[in-house]
């Protein structure tokens, strides 16, 4: 074999293997198994398959665990109550109600709302611990949302099966917009991509504009993914304007939930320094700038 022969043959390998990369994760347990006796799969590779196999055989043992916590707590709600029906002289206090709030989302009068995507198209840079980090950080941006001044239009686009795979099941209840994939949705013109590696800074939030925050748990490993996917897609990318307010004793990297949380927080507020003290947590040492550039 020639050296040019050579060197086509390792460029195909290093091909299939950066392909394999990105694709393994949507394979189901047949598949992922017939590729650990795959001699063209490296070492690499199998450690990374093989973890993601434990992890797909472990899935009904999550659920049975998780079952069987939510039977305790009940157990244990139970067993409290006829403690306390034992005990006359100690009396439950009342159960606080809830009170049934409105309805959030709606498909009427787009330009007139201000409205969060979270772009989830970046599984396949993912592995299975970031993807729960990912939906615990959807979670909290629907907390934030339902208990706020100034409630914004959330759209989750693009939920993948893999992705939809551990969520807790009250999900399906949320108060969101579960929409296809962000590019399928909405046209170009209304989106504005936040991105930290953006030169613009994002002044104002307007109704009538969807604010995108990339899906993506990474501990940056794919730095800029964002911002170029943003560019190649020709969309207006801005970044929140941190430097310009605040002074962070940490790196400027903020998780999905917190850049949810300081647009909703502008937009009750309408400043940003007092929007980003706010949503910000403490451990961020975040300070507000005396002197505003």
């Amino acid at each position: 074999m020639s050296n040019d022969d050579t060197k086509a043959a390792e460029s195909n390998v290093d091909t299939s293997q950066s392909d394999l990369k990105h694709q393994y994760r949507s394979m189901n347990l047949e598949q992922l198994k017939a590729l650990m006796n795959d001699s063209t799969v490296s070492k690499n590779q199998k450690k990374k398959i093989k973890k993601q196999i434990q992890w797909m055989e472990s899935v009904d043992g999550r659920k049975d665990r998780r079952k069987e916590k939510r039977k305790q707590r009940a157990l244990k709600k139970k067993h409290l109550f006829e403690e306390h029906e034992k005990d006359a002289s100690v009396e439950l206090p009342p159960k606080p109600k809830k009170p049934r709030k409105e309805k959030i989302s709606t498909t009427l009068g787009f330009s007139e709302h201000v409205h969060v995507a979270v772009d989830l198209s970046f599984d396949e840079y993912m592995t299975n611990h970031d993807l729960s980090k990912l939906r615990k950080q959807l979670g909290w941006c629907y907390q934030e949302n339902r208990r706020c001044a100034k409630p914004v239009q959330y759209h989750i686009c693009g939920l993948s099966d893999r992705m939809k795979g551990d969520m807790d099941q009250s999900y399906i209840n949320w108060d969101v917009h579960f929409d296809l994939p962000l590019y399928e949705q909405f046209k170009k013109e209304d989106l504005v991509y936040l991105s930290s590696e953006s030169p613009d800074v994002l002044e104002m939030v307007e109704a009538g504009k969807v604010y995108v925050i990339g899906g993506l748990v990474d501990h940056n490993r794919h730095k800029g993914l964002t911002h170029r996917i943003a560019s190649e897609h020709g969309l207006i990318a801005k970044r929140l304007p941190l430097e310009e307010h605040i002074d962070m004793k940490t790196r400027k990297v903020l998780t999905v939930n917190h850049v949810f949380n300081c647009i909703v927080a502008f937009c009750e507020l309408q400043d940003w320094k007092q929007a980003l003290m706010r949503a910000i947590p403490a451990r961020k040492g975040a300070l507000p700038l005396q002197c505003e550039t």
